[in-house]
């Protein structure tokens, strides 16, 4: 029986001692990061969270304190997209008078059926940047050719005139 009870003292002692050293491996490899972790722990920024309450709490505030500048200034903005918008009307309204008043000095009608047409255009937004500016040069480019054309006209008007006998003065 003492062999016995020997036995048993021996082997718990060697449990022991597996676990102690067990215990220094674990303290050794925690130790190891200890001069990062010392500076790590002198530095001196504090981080705090803030509740997610609080953090509503001000969005809430900056909402109730900026809603009332944008609904002024839209209805700025509006204001003035009505004067804006009254002033192109105006506008329109003056070119087509002003057409119409050179249709009348020329003694005929031109194209300006065309440019009301294309002011409608423009106005209700049909025609996107690329189309009216091809439009605006096709137009010159008539404009230009019915120039030429008037001005071929009156050269060879010209040239029968001055090809009929003149009356000899008497």
């Amino acid at each position: 029986m003492p062999y016995n009870s020997l036995s048993n003292c021996v082997s718990s002692i060697s449990a022991s001692v597996s676990l102690l050293d067990d215990s220094i491996n674990t303290l050794d490899d925690a130790a190891k990061d200890l001069a990062r972790l010392k500076k790590v722990l002198s530095i001196k920024k504090v981080f705090g969270l803030v509740p997610e309450s609080d953090l509503e709490n001000a969005k809430q505030n900056i909402k109730s304190e900026v809603q009332p500048q944008i609904g002024s200034v839209l209805v700025r903005i509006r204001r003035e997209l009505n004067t804006l918008e009254r002033k192109k009307m105006n506008l329109i309204g003056k070119i087509d008078l002003q057409e119409q008043r050179l249709d009348s000095a020329r003694g005929g009608k031109s194209s300006s059926t065309n440019k009301k047409i294309r002011r409608k255009l423009v106005y209700r937004g049909d025609v996107s940047d690329e189309k009216l500016t091809r439009l605006m040069l096709l137009q010159n480019k008539k404009d230009r050719l019915k120039y030429s054309l008037s001005r071929h006209n009156l050269q060879s008007q010209r040239a029968r005139l001055s090809k009929i006998p003149s009356l000899q003065p008497q």
